[in-house]
């Protein structure tokens, strides 16, 4: 599993059960929070209804009656009270009054605990002992919500005791509160949860996002793209970027010798054998026309080997970068201009003609000069090379602007590609035999290589196919 995702699940399971406990917590405590809110004002009531009673004390004596009918009248009465949730419509607390024994002598629930003696129950037990009178008992054994809440009082008369009242409220009075404040606990909980998974898991994907980025940077280092591993991230993934940089540098650097080196010695064979071989063969004796084509040989291969170092060294330049190191406002025009006017000579000699378009006016583009001239001149070298000898042909040259791009044409009239080198002219020492010329040499096979670079590089492209009426090839190179 990715470490991404371990994090995250770590970080989940940790959360949820922080917040499974705290739900569990606040759910199981709601009802005592609602009993103890309840509690206080019925110890208030219990206070208020003995000391009104005590008004109706007749020589030491209890007389609950005016109580009795004003109970009796407050339960007859009808009321609507909306209070938040709950529509309240009736009365829902009672109280009942004992004599100094602990016989109840009056009871608001129509009487049905007159007689009854209290004085062990522990609100009216409390009470006579001089303390806090208070109990809860359950009118259903098997039902935890069936409590109803007692809370005793004194009742006095000439500093005398000789009697209690107790206020009594049932649970369920207060169950729609706690039930609505149990929800809401799980509501909001479900809601945190959310936002925490939400906000946790971006949080760690910003994180840990560059870690898939190095990783991918990683990949292609390994399959020998020329790619840059940026600063990114924190302190630590920043050190890793660091790292893995450097690691790049030596690897591509390790590599680059090796392959290049590899490469050179494998070119500059046939070449050297080739100047080898006729330097082997002249002699004195040779005939003149025999000595003089093997000193041409000589020359061309020489020329050939100059040709291939001095092209590796500029494309070897051109792949260590990864970017731009310098760049200048030029005109394109006058670039261009510069290499028609450089290749005119191989132009004539070869008795081909060039035709160039679209260089009227000025083309201003941000670029490094030197490496535009040599893509462009690479382009010339290829298109000449690739067309036939005092045939009457023509090399078309055009500029043109399309969607904000500079984009170059440079149409041979040459045999065009063979199907089988479409997909390998852009790789290094890849090169077609010049089968348009007399001698059907090869060239060194880097300068679509260097024209690609230099491409990519200056953020555009290069593409050579063959034209539709099969006659010849066109090199278009797009910068932006």
């Amino acid at each position: 599993m990715r470490i991404t995702l371990l994090i995250i699940a770590g970080f989940l399971a940790i959360a949820g059960g922080g917040f499974f406990v705290l739900m569990k917590t606040l759910r199981e405590d709601v009802e005592q929070i609602y009993s103890q809110a309840a509690e206080e004002p019925l110890v208030d009531f219990a206070h208020l209804f003995a000391s009104l009673i005590e008004q109706d004390i007749i020589d030491g004596k209890i007389e609950p009656n005016r109580f009795r009918e004003s109970f009796k009248n407050a339960f007859a009465r009808e009321f609507s009270a909306k209070i938040y949730q709950l529509n309240k419509e009736e009365i829902q607390s009672n109280i009942y009054v004992t004599d100094k024994e602990g016989i109840v002598i009056f009871d608001s629930e129509n009487g049905k605990r007159e007689g009854e003696n209290y004085s062990e129950y522990n609100d009216v037990y409390l009470a006579r002992q001089g303390k806090y009178g208070v109990r809860s008992s359950r009118t259903d054994l098997e039902d935890a919500h069936s409590s109803v809440f007692y809370i005793a009082a004194p009742i006095n008369f000439e500093g005398e005791m000789i009697g209690t009242l107790t206020v009594s409220r049932p649970e369920t009075a207060m169950a729609p509160f706690a039930e609505e404040s149990r929800r809401k606990i799980l509501e909001w909980s479900l809601i945190a949860a959310a936002a925490v998974f939400i906000l946790g898991a971006l949080w760690t994907y910003a994180l840990l996002s560059p870690i898939g980025g190095l990783t991918n940077l990683a990949r292609m280092v390994a399959k020998g793209e020329r790619t840059f591993v940026p600063e990114t991230g924190r302190a630590e993934i920043r050190s890793l970027s660091h790292a893995i940089e450097n690691m790049r540098r030596e690897l591509e650097g390790k590599h680059y010798v090796e392959n290049y080196v590899q490469a050179l010695t494998h070119e500059l064979k046939s070449p050297l054998a080739g100047i080898r071989g006729a330097a082997e063969l002249i002699d004195d004796n040779m005939p003149p026309d025999k000595r003089d084509r093997f000193l041409a040989n000589i020359l061309a291969e020489t020329s050939r080997s100059e040709d291939l170092v001095r092209r590796l060294v500029q494309l070897a330049a051109l792949e260590s970068q990864t970017g731009l190191a310098k760049t200048e406002s030029l005109d394109l025009v006058a670039l261009i201009s510069g290499e028609i006017a450089e290749c005119r000579n191989r132009i004539e000699a070869k008795g081909i003609s060039l035709n160039a378009t679209g260089l009227e006016f000025p083309v201003e583009i941000e670029g490094d000069p030197l490496m535009l001239q040599i893509a462009v001149r690479n382009l010339f070298s290829n298109a000449i090379d690739f067309s036939p000898e005092n045939q009457e042909a023509t090399i078309d040259v055009s500029l043109a602007m399309h969607n904000g791009e500079k984009v170059l044409t440079v149409s041979d009239a040459g045999p065009g590609i063979p199907e089988y080198a479409t997909e390998k002219i852009f790789e290094r020492f890849y090169s077609l035999k010049h089968n348009a010329t007399k001698e059907g040499r090869k060239g060194s096979g880097l300068g679509l290589c260097f024209v690609k670079e230099a491409a990519e590089l200056h953020g555009g492209s290069i593409d050579v196919k063959n034209r539709d009426d099969s006659t010849g090839a066109d090199a278009t190179l797009r910068l932006s």
